[in-house]
């Protein structure tokens, strides 16, 4: 069982990585392509939205085997102990677990409130350095590196480096 919850942890971190990767790396370089003018704006609405979809599956998945992880390698025995805390596995593991959840507060936010006035700007023709939309792409950034923050605590958690 506890390969199986590493398997989806691990699958599910690298789709999240990889998406936001590929928005930053392959998706923003085409979108600024001038021949893509005329639908830019859709394409990328729909790609957003069909990822937004996808992530908090992903954000389930990863939630629901990181817990199984945890409990079948028998750390629930230790996380009620103030030493465990305050040791390095520990430590990592508390700011990993900080960064997840405000990696998750910072996604609820550029979903559901920042993107889409982004959107509603782009849709009305307003200039591309208004503030939602440097706010979006702030925030986006923000994520993918809480993101990559996230992937090196876990490795570094899994493999019992401190820092």
């Amino acid at each position: 069982m506890y390969f199986i919850a590493l398997l989806f942890h691990f699958f599910a971190a690298a789709f999240w990585v990889g998406g936001m990767l590929f928005f930053v790396l392959i998706f923003r370089p085409v979108y600024k392509d001038k021949e893509l003018s005329d639908v830019k704006t859709l394409l990328l609405l729909k790609i957003a939205l069909q990822f937004r979809k996808l992530s908090y599956y992903v954000f389930i998945i990863l939630f629901v085997s990181g817990i199984s992880i945890a409990y079948l390698k028998g750390y629930f025995e230790v996380y009620s102990q103030f030493h465990y805390w305050v040791s390095p596995h520990g430590r990592i593991f508390l700011i990993k677990m900080i960064l997840f959840f405000l990696l998750l507060f910072s996604s609820i936010l550029h979903d559901f409130l920042i993107g889409p006035n982004a959107f509603k700007e782009m849709q009305n023709g307003v200039r591309s350095d208004s503030r939602s939309r440097k706010y979006a792409s702030i925030f986006g950034r923000v994520n993918l590196l809480i993101s990559l923050m996230i992937a090196v605590m876990g490795l570094a958690y899994s493999r019992g480096f401190t820092f």
